[in-house]
């Protein structure tokens, strides 16, 4: 069995209580030794399938969801029927994304498959001994086993991986996009700023004369950016949040949307106005106000 891979799916399990008009549908696995090891999982109630005990061909494991869906009080030592036979539930094992990382977890079961059953193994690599190494340990096996057949392999982790491409592609292409934005809203905040200190030149050549400094000035050029700034992001914040929970909605496990973005995004948003109007203001504010004053 693969962790991130379908399994199968059956509606042939039936218990005491369940309405007998209702279909539930089960991920069906078949699982060996160590599988709570091998995964990383827990079991959170019984036991799981261990060489202790040899003679658990008729015993099945659940996960939460099977015992939520099922509205087992005490599930350990619950006798199902299972297919065409009946099985005595032994351990409850703790919900794991197995297929699709979008979606609620579904009810599984887990029965014991032996050793010349299955056709994928599952294998957890040990940390501390080369990757590579341990590769070539596995397709000498595979080879050993079965020279005829090619060896096919995969990472848990790059399958997930996979799973997340239209998000990296979002991601990246947000990240494009966010950029061009911002760097086109300097543009015109630049531009916008030219056009202000050249509107209130004169202005600015008073104030000089009278004794204002250029801290002065540049507060009194940047105040007004700063308010445009302020307006914009108090029209963006409550759309981007919007937007985001919508978004997110589509995930079954997603995290919740924090205030940190919010705040990160409005100091950086003053902090590009501030220098990119000042970039221009100082030169304004260090001219010679003789030269805007001398037709005067």
């Amino acid at each position: 069995m693969n962790i991130d891979e379908g399994g199968n799916n059956t509606s042939a399990i039936n218990w005491n209580g369940k309405n007998p008009n209702e279909k539930v549908l089960f991920n069906q696995r078949g699982i060996g030794y160590d599988f709570i090891a091998t995964t990383g999982t827990k079991m959170i109630a019984g036991r799981e399938f261990s060489a202790e005990f040899p003679g658990d061909s008729n015993k099945v494991l659940i996960n939460e969801a099977a015992v939520k869906i099922m509205g087992l009080k005490n599930p350990v030592g619950t006798i199902i029927d299972y297919g065409e036979s009946k099985s005595t539930i032994i351990g409850v094992m703790k919900d794991f994304v197995a297929e699709s990382p979008y979606q609620k977890v579904a009810p599984m079961i887990f029965n014991r498959i032996y050793k010349d059953e299955g056709g994928v193994i599952l294998i957890r690599l040990n940390e501390t001994q080369n990757i590579s190494t341990s590769l070539a340990q596995i397709d000498a096996l595979v080879k050993a086993i079965n020279p005829d057949y090619p060896i096919d392999r995969k990472f848990v982790s790059d399958s997930f991986e996979e799973k997340f491409q239209n998000e990296k592609l979002l991601g990246t292409l947000s990240n494009w996009f966010g950029g061009f934005a911002i760097f086109i809203s300097c543009l015109g905040l630049l531009g916008l700023a030219l056009f202000m200190a050249e509107q209130r030149k004169k202005e600015i050549s008073i104030r000089k004369v009278l004794g204002a400094s250029t801290a002065n000035i540049l507060t009194l050029l940047n105040k007004d950016f700063i308010k445009l700034v302020a307006i914009a992001n108090l029209i963006a914040f409550p759309l981007a949040y919007i937007i985001i929970n919508k978004w997110l909605s589509g995930y079954e496990y997603r995290i919740s949307v924090s205030t940190l973005p919010f705040i990160v995004a409005i100091s950086l948003s003053v902090i590009i106005a501030i220098l990119t109007v000042s970039v221009q203001s100082v030169k304004v504010a260090k001219a010679n106000p003789i030269d805007a004053l001398k037709y005067e």
